[in-house]
């Protein structure tokens, strides 16, 4: 707007003196020295007119050069075409964008950390370490450098250095979700309870955020033995059979049997699987196989739809010599999941009746079945790796609880399958 304004005002002036020429006289005399110069007076106002017109085209030519937008927008190609070569691992177009984005741009945050990314693509990673370190120095509100250490620090698993780096970049971004968990992944492997509590502040309210707080709270409580702990951790998570059976480990010691057995039937209500099936049925020590097997029918109550309780319970029955009721179990623990050695142990106690077999049975032996060969792993939700026992924290990504027992289909040749026959 006033950039119009200013050039009507011009052309006012202009015409105003081509007007006042016009009126007063064809010619204008000048004295220079000795003698007098007259020239026409429409020439000297055309003459002022074309000095106005050349000053306005000069300074917007030196605003052009000396602006900086052309030399901005020669850096900005040179930086995007130096993180496409970094992208595409391409050494030499990398060197040569980075030369022209500093030429225009500087050494500002995004050319220093292209530097580094070229020096990990040219396998010198300490080199890269430096650059970033020196980027943290200046940094204020970018965290290229930052980022970039912390997870150089957790692939060469420096727990130390990636929690310092990641701290960093929280003071700018405090509600990455991302980073946060990072924080208390690698606080709670070093042992840093104290960090991963704090850190516990940041995550948003989720079912994922009480399991994660419930694997912290249980981490400390073994490391400290601490009963109250251990008691917090299982009411957040109960479904989190690591968190129940140390909860019961615990009470065990303290021979509070009762409490204990209460701990690990909620948690086989919530979750169930062989390990607290297990645990439950050998709280007492001195138990017999009778009082097994009453134990397995808790639980068998407890979560009526799972086949671990039934097929638990059938081979104490077996151990027992109560061969109908065994039967009777695992045709049940095989209809709610057709496993292959549940078929096996079916059609091995089938065949022990003898010639005096129920009806059921015989229709058993007379089967075709179609089960699954599978393992029993706790696996990844996030990378799927997959581990013989529960661990909080994830060897392979990092990311903290996680860890889910499951199964995982094999071929018969694949199988190693754990304590089930």
């Amino acid at each position: 707007m006033l950039k119009a304004i200013y050039s009507l005002l011009k052309a006012f002036v202009f015409l105003s003196l081509l007007v006042g020429a016009i009126y007063y006289g064809g010619f204008v005399s000048f004295k220079i020295g000795d003698e007098t110069v007259e020239i026409y007076s429409a020439a000297l106002v055309f003459a002022l007119g074309a000095f106005l017109f050349l000053w306005g085209a000069l300074k917007r030519a030196t605003l052009k050069i000396f602006s900086g937008k052309p030399r901005y927008e020669k850096g900005l190609d040179g930086l995007q075409s130096a993180l496409s070569a970094a992208f595409l691992k391409d050494k030499s177009t990398i060197e040569k964008s980075l030369k022209k984005a500093e030429k225009y741009l500087g050494n500002i945050p995004m050319v220093s950390w292209l530097r580094g990314q070229q020096s990990l693509i040219e396998g010198d990673e300490h080199r890269a370490k430096a650059i970033f370190y020196g980027l943290c120095e200046r940094e204020k509100d970018t965290v290229f450098g930052a980022y970039s250490l912390s997870q150089l620090a957790i692939k060469d698993k420096s727990g130390g250095d990636a929690l310092s780096a990641i701290n960093s970049v929280l003071k700018v971004f405090p509600n990455a979700q991302e980073l946060v968990l990072q924080a208390i992944a690698i606080a709670v492997r070093s042992k840093n309870f104290a960090e991963a509590e704090k850190r516990l502040s940041s995550l948003k309210r989720s079912d994922k955020s009480r399991l994660i707080e419930a694997v912290v709270y249980s981490e400390e409580a073994v490391e400290r033995k601490d009963g109250d702990l251990l008691k917090k951790a299982f009411k957040l998570a109960p479904e989190l059979s690591e968190n129940a059976i140390n909860y019961a480990e615990f009470l065990i010691k303290n021979d509070e049997m009762r409490a204990a057995r209460d701990v690990l039937r909620k948690s086989f209500r919530a979750s169930p699987n062989q390990k607290i099936f297990d645990k439950y049925i050998s709280v007492d020590a001195d138990s017999s196989n009778l009082d097994k097997i009453k134990l397995a029918n808790k639980l068998i109550n407890a979560a009526p739809e799972s086949w671990i309780g039934y097929y638990g319970q059938a081979k104490l029955l077996i151990s027992e010599e109560m061969t109908q009721a065994a039967f009777q179990n695992l045709l049940t623990a095989y209809e709610k999941e057709p496993l292959d050695f549940i078929e096996e142990k079916l059609v091995k106690v089938a065949k022990s009746f003898g010639e005096k077999k129920p009806p059921e049975v015989a229709e058993v032996l007379s089967r075709r079945f179609d089960s699954k060969c599978v393992n029993f792993v706790w696996k990844c939700g996030c990378c799927g790796a997959e581990e013989p026992e529960w661990t909080a924290v994830c060897k392979y990504c990092d990311r903290i609880a996680e860890y889910r027992w499951t199964t995982v289909q094999k071929s018969r040749q694949e199988l190693t399958r754990l304590p089930y026959n």
